[in-house]
């Protein structure tokens, strides 16, 4: 895990980000992992590939923060990423795969009410997804 995070650090070759961020994913799907990427720094060095301006990019950070979300010490960290979240839903392709990701990813972190305060400006872009997305945007 040290060496995906130094690789998606290091690197600015989008092919080589996906694969590690789709590793990281992965990862995350085991908890003990959660806490190990966040105590790596995990968590800011994924988070700032949310800037990158390449979707693919930019959606497989989002899965891999929404797996990273299943830890509640992750959240803490993680919520500072739900503004560009949501800026970054409302510009997206509609049903696009980058926008069912910060979906997803908001989906996790709105199970408890502690940053529902962070999305209600994108509330009026949502119930607009709600009634023009696809059945899987509205899920």
């Amino acid at each position: 895990l040290q060496k995906l995070i130094h690789l998606l650090q290091s690197t600015d070759d989008p092919l080589i980000q996906e694969q590690a961020l789709i590793t990281l994913s992965n990862s995350a799907a085991f908890s003990v992992n959660q806490d190990i990427i966040r105590n790596l720094d995990g968590l800011s060095i994924i988070g700032r590939v949310l800037s990158d301006c390449i979707p693919r990019v930019k959606e497989k950070a989002l899965n891999a923060l929404n797996n990273l979300s299943m830890n509640i010490k992750n959240q803490k960290e993680i919520q500072v990423y739900i503004t560009q979240v949501c800026k970054d839903i409302e510009s997206a392709p509609l049903n696009s795969d980058l926008q069912l990701a910060g979906l997803r990813l908001l989906t996790n972190m709105s199970v408890t009410s502690d940053y529902h305060h962070m999305m209600i400006n994108s509330i009026p872009r949502f119930l607009h997804l709600l009634s023009e997305g696809n059945e899987r945007t509205q899920v």
